[in-house]
């Protein structure tokens, strides 16, 4: 089911199945995504398992720093709710390496060019150009030691530690503690590594090419500012898909593919034989205040429509919160689907469109690497998240934060090499 995204520009625009129109599809340019390397670190203890896990992109264009986001070892690697419900800290025990790096594209929906699964000794190394991180610790640090016995590594508070310290706080595990008590913690450490790396590190060294190895890329993602994205949480998996009670989570798909469709959207993967998608929204806060609709941010109106979207096994390839395709820049009364097709839509586009309250079809001017199907949000998505609203009073679950700067795929690159900020 996993099918890993294109090499950028290889991929031709898809001619949307049984067409209403009966038309052959012109030839349209290409409007590329930007080049956004991606890596995952896996931090193990000496009995195999996942104690940090972290999935990396590349700034565009520059290739110097980008984003971290902290994924939860506790999240379940089952393909569906049917399947054993193992924690992705398991994976290194199961498949080796390669079970590692598939478990993790499959959860994060994200193709993964560079992995790195490190024990103590690599994390150090690759840590000891940081010197020292600046770390908030909002809880004591347990783990438990070889003879059984709970020891406290560092108090809560404010401090300092060397890449060596750090490591052992990404380390650090109590099985008696949750993964939701100990993850503040690990993110901490994220934080502090991109509070340690500022503005970069050797950033004259690192050239502005892609990287080409595992080594290679931290020197580029150390290059560079970081963000990081640590707001990622499971859902506890009870009864009888959790038999044995262990401690199991489910991540929220669509949050997920919401991030990274942002972040790095020329590594998205489309994990089903459908319509894969690009959405574009520009609705403010005032729009959905106009709306009526109530504790609702922009961030949850897209949030909602790839959930939508995921519900009828839709792929989500790229979301930007910006507008780009509609010449006008202005957010529409009403949804535009751009597709190809004259406007008459198709068969397989209509098991969609029929999900997303009134629409308007329009025909592209140009093509997105691996995107049948652009929508860009109007005020009437809004009215009918107000009717849902209505009904059940909660039209979609918040997302939570977003890193600054997030929504990279808003920037486009056309097959004249020109960028284009949309």
């Amino acid at each position: 089911m996993l099918g890993s995204a294109p090499v950028l520009g290889v991929v031709g625009w898809h001619v949307l199945q049984n067409s209403k129109a009966g038309t052959a599809a012109k030839a349209l340019p290409f409007v590329a995504f930007p080049s956004t390397p991606t890596a995952m670190i896996a931090i193990v203890n000496d009995q195999n398992l996942i104690t940090s896990l972290a999935v990396l992109v590349l700034h565009p264009g520059t290739f110097q720093g980008g984003t971290l986001v902290d994924v939860p070892v506790n999240a379940s690697s089952a393909q569906t709710g049917a399947d054993r419900q193992v924690p992705v800290s398991d994976s290194m025990i199961n498949g080796g390496e390669e079970g590692v790096v598939s478990d993790v594209v499959s959860l994060m929906r994200v193709d993964l060019q560079f992995d790195g699964v490190l024990d103590s000794s690599a994390a150090g190394a690759l840590l000891a150009p940081l010197k020292k991180l600046p770390v908030s610790l909002p809880d004591d640090v347990v783990t438990k030691t070889a003879d059984g016995t709970t020891q406290t590594l560092f108090v809560s508070g404010s401090t300092e530690l060397t890449p060596a310290e750090a490591v052992s706080v990404l380390l650090a595990r109590d099985p008696a503690q949750k993964e939701a008590k100990r993850l503040p913690n690990v993110g901490a450490i994220w934080n502090g590594i991109a509070a340690a790396v500022g503005q970069g590190i050797d950033s004259a060294a690192v050239p502005s090419t892609a990287p080409t190895d595992f080594n290679d890329f931290m020197k580029h993602f150390f290059a560079g500012p970081v963000q990081v994205f640590n707001d990622l949480t499971t859902q506890p998996i009870t009864g009888k898909a959790n038999p044995d009670k262990i401690d199991v989570g489910q991540l929220d798909v669509a949050s997920v593919v919401l991030l990274m469709a942002g972040l790095a959207p020329s590594a998205m993967i489309a994990p089903f034989p459908t319509l894969n998608f690009r959405i574009e929204n520009g609705i403010t806060a005032a729009d959905i205040k106009a709306a009526g609709l109530k504790d609702v941010t922009p961030v949850d109106v897209t949030r909602d429509l790839v959930a939508r979207l995921l519900f009828l096994q839709g792929n989500v390839i790229s979301a930007s919160p910006e507008i780009y395709t509609l010449s006008t820049k202005q957010v529409p009364d009403t949804t535009a689907i751009f597709s190809d097709g004259g406007g008459l839509g198709s068969t397989s586009l209509d098991v969609f469109t029929q999900a997303l309250g009134k629409v308007d079809f329009k025909t592209p001017d140009f093509q997105f690497p691996l995107v049948n199907v652009v929508i860009v949000v109007g005020r009437s998505y809004l009215a009918d998240m107000a009717k849902v609203q209505a009904v059940d009073g909660s039209p979609t679950t918040p997302v939570g934060g977003t890193p600054v700067g997030s929504g990279v795929d808003s920037t486009v690159v056309d097959t004249s090499a020109s960028t284009v900020t949309s």
